[in-house]
């Protein structure tokens, strides 16, 4: 997947072509990854967590904040007794649970205009001022943007892989 044309100019379709953009690099960056469950950085995070936050982060921002459906553990992705990331699954269960998430996330994207706010059910409760879809669309592009790099980084430190 190449990175979204320059001429798009309606922000809808740059913000959803720009989050599949990004969404896709994450997975060619672990795709091959050697021992994605093992940290390279000092702070102990691992690859494997990341993609497992990733997933974690559609599903609080798309499914629990904006469409205010019923998550069972939005912060899953958090381990307290740790303070981080954790990811006792395997690859394959989160890399599912990754895709599962994004489409969820596409679907409630495509059914919902970019002025819509923010339901009261998840982190924005009365009398919070709640956030518009396209500044959520905004926010998940950035921190993708942030983790791809992360992992480029990882990867890098990992097998000397650099580049999209």
């Amino acid at each position: 997947m190449t990175e979204p044309s320059k001429h798009f100019v309606d922000p809808r379709e740059l913000l959803v072509e720009y989050l599949d953009y990004y969404r896709e690099v994450i997975l060619r960056k672990l795709d091959g990854f050697p021992e994605p469950e093992s940290s390279r950085v000092p702070s102990g995070w691992t690859p494997l967590e990341l993609l497992k936050h990733l997933a974690y982060m559609e599903r609080r921002w798309f499914s629990w904040d904006f469409a205010g459906e019923p998550v069972d553990d939005p912060w899953g992705d958090h381990d307290a007794d740790r303070d981080r990331w954790a990811a006792p699954e395997s690859y394959a269960e989160i890399k599912a649970f990754y895709l599962a998430q994004c489409e969820r996330s596409r679907q409630i994207v495509a059914d919902a205009q970019l002025t819509d706010l923010a339901t009261d059910i998840g982190r924005f409760p009365p009398p919070a001022q709640r956030p518009a879809l396209s500044w959520i669309m905004f926010h998940v592009l950035q921190e993708y943007a942030r983790h791809a790099g992360h992992l480029d980084i990882a990867r890098e430190l990992a097998d000397g892989a650099t580049g999209e």
